[in-house]
């Protein structure tokens, strides 16, 4: 871990849209409450989940496919216990997009022992 970029292990569920699928209220659709959507995020939460995206399962299943090892590193944006939306202001969004390839980076430079 880089001290500088605070990180923690967790698992990542996948979900099959950025809205509903993700306890969100703020989509064209909503059948469920906001303490529906607490439920959902606790449960979640209790069971490891620390970040809900739709991506890496075709990128799992396809590195997969081709026998390759591979690992997903996500960026938390919002606490979604808090809200659904992001507000954090453009500058921070792009510290934060870049600190995947830093983490990654130093983590493959240290098992080469550069």
């Amino acid at each position: 871990m880089d001290p500088e970029i605070p990180a923690i292990t967790g698992n990542t569920m996948c979900t099959y849209d950025f809205y509903e699928g993700q306890g969100r209220l703020d989509g064209a659709f909503c059948t469920f409450s906001t303490e529906e959507k607490l439920e959902y995020l606790t449960e979640a939460y209790t069971n490891g989940v620390r970040n809900i995206e739709m991506e890496s399962t075709v990128f799992a299943a396809m590195c997969h496919l081709c026998g390759l090892k591979a690992a997903v590193v996500c960026v938390a944006l919002i606490n979604r216990f808090e809200s659904d939306q992001i507000t954090i202001p453009y500058e921070k969004l792009m510290q934060f997009e870049q600190r995947p390839q830093h983490l990654v980076s130093r983590y493959i430079k240290k098992c080469l022992g550069l």
